[in-house]
């Protein structure tokens, strides 16, 4: 046996066996590539070895390849794995790989250049590079088709889902799947496989009309979404495999690579990734702090929100208690939970016995005396000072000294609902977004006096609820309301200043917002965002709204739950039709405050609704609400349907160019119908431009 860097040479027989097992799932980095490289060679130049087998070991055969080297360039460094697929792909002895666990992107690819796989039928294999805004780079394009057909190699790198194993049997991709030691199957397959190698990349697909019409059919549908760059290369790529032989296909593949990775998608999908694995990274944490045990966990308040707290906490495997200060509203919160439980089984994502088990550990109560052996309790009750500040101090009575108590509250100060129990300390915000149980985004709401155990135990339960779980400070909004009420309260300024709403909604959903501003209310509510604004002006009197939501909510339009809002839902359309009596009461309302209407480019209407987030976003950075600028993206793209493959409202407004906005709200400031106290330009914008 012998070392070399990262893996170690192992042989058994005339076998080599090269393992190769690092901290980071074995990721593709230059380092490890080289070591691989070396010892690849060094097996194939030794006469006595017959076979080569590459063994990653029982976590992973690899992650697949370092993203960090993609902005530098350093993954086209020698040798990229461009030249370890060749050395493998053109080696005069078989080489087998053994998979366990996962095998991802350039891991997977890895894999398809040698000449065997022996796969371990719990393992992991997919090709997921187009949420990266990237197709496969190291052949997968052109040598997946070749293992499993055209269409399902399409559909495999398209969705970038791992693939289904035990429907690859008959494939060429699967030489062995195995319950046992994958290396101890690898061994006893290399033995019997020495002899002449095969490789598939040698073999042309017979192409014919039906497979070329697929892929019609496939770019067809793309035309129905709002960005489909990466879509449609790695169909370019696929029709490649079919079309061309392996070398002008693996040509094809290269060119497509390296016009994506320069894409504005592909930046902003990267940024997207590596932005999700920061926000855990909390910069004043001690180090040797750890999280409480939590197990037990009661949820006060059973309606739609706190029903949707309570199925979180049960599908991560809690006993939950449900409290509740009536009968009546407890049997509606299990009700909800019923309901959701039910769907979950009609659309077979869980077996009947399955859901019947979860629900074995919720338990409901009118009494909060069942607290006193609970270990987390989460207040998800009526957004009121009294009744919140009443159910904490409840809460603070029965719960046992060592409990955590978290408020689900979205408006109020939290800094002082802490103040009002006697463990300040142990008080933290979890804010859950509606529905709960389908939202991944978690805001973690740190106070003043919040302790460092009990932010880590917060950060731990949003990782076992399989939550996006971003840590905020306390104001009024928190990141993404506080954000969102200043994009939808420039949205409604831009209707008094002549856009329509139907003109503001096309706009930004064209530009990629899963939902435009309005429909975006009148599926919330609209009464919801008038007691927001009327709460805004009690703390500040001179704030600038548009007065035209305020009369379609005293209309009774408060939108999908009254079927009429901006849009009108009695004809049956859940996205709403365009409602004439909306466009009257607007014109009604800026003869009234003698506005003259202007004509707005949807361009412009994305500039000064995304620039509001942004602009507000700075503030958040300045203010020390929100730790890093990233984390702010990660907010909106994981709650408020930003498109993903703009990176998020912070980075969108830093691939534009800083200046460009800096000029743009200098101009927006000028605007007789806007805000100019808000298109003012933030400290830290003006220090960035400078």
């Amino acid at each position: 046996m012998n070392t070399q860097g990262q893996v170690r040479i192992e042989t058994s027989q005339n076998i080599g066996i090269i393992h190769f097992q690092t901290e980071k799932l074995n990721v593709l980095s230059h380092a490890l590539r080289h070591d691989l490289y070396q010892a690849i060679q060094q097996l194939l130049l030794n006469n006595e070895i017959r076979s080569i087998i590459l063994y990653g070991g029982e976590k992973a055969f690899s992650a697949g390849a370092d993203i960090h080297e993609f902005s530098q360039g350093i993954h086209l460094e020698f040798p990229s794995l461009h030249d370890l697929f060749d050395l493998i792909s053109n080696a005069s002895k078989p080489i087998v790989a053994a998979i366990s666990g996962v095998a991802f992107g350039g891991g997977l690819e890895l894999a398809l250049a040698c000449h065997h796989r022996i796969v371990h039928e719990k393992s992991q294999l997919a090709l997921p590079e187009v949420h990266l805004g990237l197709l496969p780079g190291a052949a997968g394009t052109q040598l997946l088709p070749r293992y499993i057909g055209v269409e399902r190699a399409l559909n495999t790198i398209l969705s970038g889902k791992p693939l289904k194993l035990d429907t690859l049997n008959e494939t060429a991709l699967i030489d062995v799947l195995t319950e046992e030691s994958v290396l101890s199957a690898a061994l006893a397959f290399a033995t019997q496989s020495v002899g002449t190698v095969y490789h598939i990349k040698n073999i042309n697909i017979e192409s014919d009309e039906a497979l070329l019409q697929h892929l019609e059919n496939q770019r067809a549908q793309l035309k129905k979404h709002t960005n489909t760059v990466v879509q449609n290369a790695i169909i370019d790529a696929i029709e490649a495999s079919i079309e061309q032989n392996f070398q002008a296909g693996f040509l094809k593949e290269q060119q497509l690579f390296k016009m994506l990775t320069e894409s504005a998608e592909s930046k902003s999908l990267r940024h997207a990734f590596f932005a999700e694995r920061e926000i855990k990274n909390i910069p004043d944490l001690a180090q040797n702090i750890q999280a409480q045990p939590v197990q037990k966990v009661a949820v006060i308040g059973a309606g739609t929100m706190g029903s949707g707290i309570a199925i979180c906490f049960l599908n991560a495997g809690f006993s939950v208690t449900l409290i509740e200060n009536n009968q009546a509203a407890l049997e509606r919160g299990l009700g909800l939970i019923g309901q959701y439980f039910d769907g979950q089984i009609s659309k077979g994502r869980l077996t009947e016995e399955k859901a019947t088990n979860i629900q074995k550990n919720l338990s409901t109560t009118l009494d909060y005396a069942a607290l006193s052996q609970v270990d987390l309790a989460v207040e998800a009750v009526f957004e009121d000072w009294e009744v919140k500040t009443s159910v904490l101090q409840k809460m603070d009575e029965y719960l046992p000294e060592s409990a955590i108590l978290a408020s689900n509250t979205s408006t109020l100060d939290l800094n002082e609902l802490a103040k009002v129990t006697k463990r300040p300390e142990a008080v933290v915000g979890l804010h859950f977004f509606s529905p709960a149980q389908v939202m991944p985004l978690l805001e973690i709401v740190r106070t003043e006096l919040t302790s460092q155990q009990t932010l880590v135990t917060a950060l731990d339960i949003g990782k076992r609820l399989r939550k996006v779980a971003v840590v905020a400070g306390v104001c009024d909004g928190f990141i993404g309301n506080r954000m969102l009420n200043e994009y939808l309260r420039i949205a409604g300024l831009l209707i008094d200043a002549g856009a329509s709403p139907y003109q503001i909604d096309q706009a930004l959903e064209q530009w990629g917002m899963a939902m435009g501003p309005f429909r975006m209310c009148d599926m919330a509510g609209n009464d919801i965002g008038y007691l927001i604004r009327k709460q805004q002006l009690k703390m500040n009197p001179n704030k600038k709204f548009s007065g035209i939501a305020d009369l379609l909510v005293e209309q009774q339009r408060l939108g999908q739950k009254t079927k009429k809002g901006w849009y009108d839902y009695s004809q049956g359309n859940r996205r709403g039709d365009q409602d004439a009596e909306v466009i009257q009461l607007i014109e009604d309302y800026r003869q009234a405050q003698g506005i003259e209407a202007k004509t707005f480019s949807n361009e412009e209407i994305v500039e000064r609704c995304i620039y509001a987030l942004t602009n507000e976003g700075f503030r958040l950075l300045e203010e020390g609400i929100a730790l890093r600028s990233s984390d702010i993206d990660v907010v909106y793209l994981a709650g408020y349907g930003f498109p993903r493959w703009r990176g998020g409202p912070m980075f969108y407004a830093e691939q534009q160019g800083l200046d460009v906005m800096k000029n743009r709200i200098q101009q927006f400031a000028e605007d007789l119908y806007s805000d100019a106290s808000f298109w003012q330009i933030p400290t830290l914008l003006a220090k960035k431009v400078a």
